[in-house]
């Protein structure tokens, strides 16, 4: 099947059509803001076509960060997976304990919120990711511009973050950890621009950069955990490699902003573990259980570099070698904030390279902004550099938007990867189609079948979906036999589902149960 032949790479192309009107607006007609705009219309639609792709909520852990994020809608400051439990469970599981605090609060409030207003449904909670998807872009620019010291570089480099595969597969729910490192990424995003816009401040407004880069890193804390502090790292080498080195209000700033993030992701930390001191133990635990076991992520000490070519792809990581050199070289770029940047980039790949056992891929995403930024200089570089030595391929000449337009092509088709994110939803993919219909069910069950039926044997784990679209108590397994009297003669009532001829099919003593509802629909 060609490209047209696709609807779904077909509509993909044409949300791509304003970004490339928007390059030769930039570059040939001089008009920057309105390049910049066609550019971030593209991003925001890009990232509405890719939250509204898969109408069911994904394995890996979209389902979970959803369920936590419905039941903080009535209760923020609980949050909770199962809101009860009548069957014995593990506190130490966190795909089936009560009190969830597994994952820092701030991108579950987030979704809770966008739910509250839209709704309870995958787009609705899907759609903060979106947004902060393409505020990240614009992000990504002004980092570049103030770093690198020149708008074509900073466009290109935004350009690339438009179209780039992974954080796009994040934002859909398909990559895991989904919303919650795309959370904690642009968090980070932020605090680098806040510490970009500090350095480049006159000295009366340095205070008040110094507080804001604390914020945000004080909310990236409260979406992940303390890597990111890698932003304080990488202001205590830029103050090593500047002239302000032996300024002591320099370094009464960077304590300032350490104590501002202090105080945003401090009070959660005392709140939980005076309100759910067992459960956040074993979550801290957990926490440092990955430095010494890889918790079912296992990997060496090249796994991450292997990632780059997922992350980023083949062509971005040839930019970013070239963009090295290029801001090494270059005297116009901010040389103190590129060793800075490099010292980052190098300390996240080596600690989770080298000293943490679990080897999950987005760990070292959230330098990402930092790798685009200097991969859109070295594609500048490259440009101009090369139209330079060989001026009858200037893009002074008539061809000039025909090359623009070509470039904008090539390498939004090599950083989108459009062909993997189709193949994923082709008709062929058995998980897919099993998760589309299963979910389609779900969504039928309301109080009209269920009525306060407590539904059990799920498949496994989607227990979870099901409790986020209706307002039940399911489990994926049944009680056995003494068990299920003894809730019954508490006043619960059950339904189940029956998988004839599956390993997971009902027993006969639960089949002729008549006060047990069995679900008359098929699952895959």
């Amino acid at each position: 099947m060609t490209l047209l032949e696709n609807p779904f790479l077909t509509l993909m192309l044409v949300v791509c059509l304003p970004a490339m009107a928007g390059g030769y607006f930039f570059f040939l007609k001089g008009n920057r803001r309105l390049g910049l705009a066609l550019l971030l219309y593209t991003a925001f639609a890009l990232r509405i076509q890719m939250i509204t792709l898969d109408p069911f909520l994904h394995e890996w852990d979209e389902r979970y960060h959803a369920l936590v994020a419905k039941h903080m809608m009535e209760f923020p400051f609980k949050p909770m997976l199962f809101l009860k439990h009548i069957l014995p469970y593990n506190m130490e599981d966190w795909a089936y304990t009560h009190i969830w605090v597994h994952k820092q609060p701030l991108f579950l409030w987030q979704m809770a919120m966008s739910m509250k207003i839209f709704g309870v449904n995958t787009i609705a909670l899907r759609l903060p990711s979106a947004i902060m998807g393409t505020i990240m872009v614009y992000l990504i620019y002004e980092i570049g511009r103030m770093w690198v010291n020149n708008r074509n570089a900073a466009y290109l480099a935004a350009m690339i973050a438009t179209f780039s595969y992974y954080p796009l597969e994040m934002i859909s729910g398909w990559i895991s950890l989904d919303h919650n490192d795309l959370a904690f990424t642009f968090y980070m995003t932020c605090s680098f621009w806040a510490l970009l816009k500090y350095i480049q401040s006159p000295d009366p407004n340095k205070i008040k950069w110094a507080l804001l880069i604390g914020t945000f890193v004080g909310l990236a804390v409260l979406n992940k955990w303390l890597t990111a502090f890698l932003t304080f790292g990488g202001w205590g080498l830029y103050l090593i490699w500047s002239p302000k080195r032996n300024s002591l209000t320099s370094y009464i700033h960077l304590a300032l902003g350490i104590a501002s993030s202090l105080l945003i992701f401090g009070p959660w930390q005392l709140y939980i573990l005076n309100r759910f001191p067992k459960e956040t133990a074993i979550s801290y635990a957990m926490n440092r259980k990955h430095m010494t076991d890889n918790l079912g992520h296992p990997g060496d000490a090249m796994t991450h570099l292997k990632f780059l070519n997922t992350a980023y792809g083949y062509a971005v990581i040839a930019m970013f070698i070239c963009g090295v050199v290029y801001l090494l070289w270059k005297k116009k770029a901010s040389r103190p904030f590129t060793m800075a940047a490099l010292g980052m980039i190098g300390v996240i790949f080596a600690f989770f390279s080298f000293l943490v056992a679990t080897k999950m891929p987005a760990l070292v995403y959230p330098v990402s902004a930092l790798i685009i930024v200097i991969a859109g200089a070295g594609l500048y570089a490259l440009i101009h550099y090369t139209t330079a030595l060989t001026p009858n391929l200037s893009i002074r000449n008539v061809s000039k938007p025909i090359v623009l337009l070509v470039l904008i092509l090539g390498i939004s088709l090599s950083t989108l990867q459009p062909q993997v994110i189709a193949k994923d939803r082709s008709d062929q993919n058995i998980y897919r189609n099993s998760k589309i219909h299963n979910n389609s069910v779900y969504k039928q069950l309301g109080k009209d079948v269920l009525g306060d039926r407590v539904v059990i044997n799920c498949r496994p784990y989607e227990n979870i979906e099901l409790m986020f679209y209706q307002d039940c108590l399911a489990y994926h397994w049944y009680p056995q036999a003494a068990q299920l009297d003894s809730l019954k003669q508490l006043g619960y009532h059950f339904a189940a589902f029956d998988y004839p001829g599956d390993p997971q099919a009902l027993p006969e003593w639960i089949k002729a149960d008549t006060s047990i509802l069995i679900l008359p629909y098929t699952m895959k």
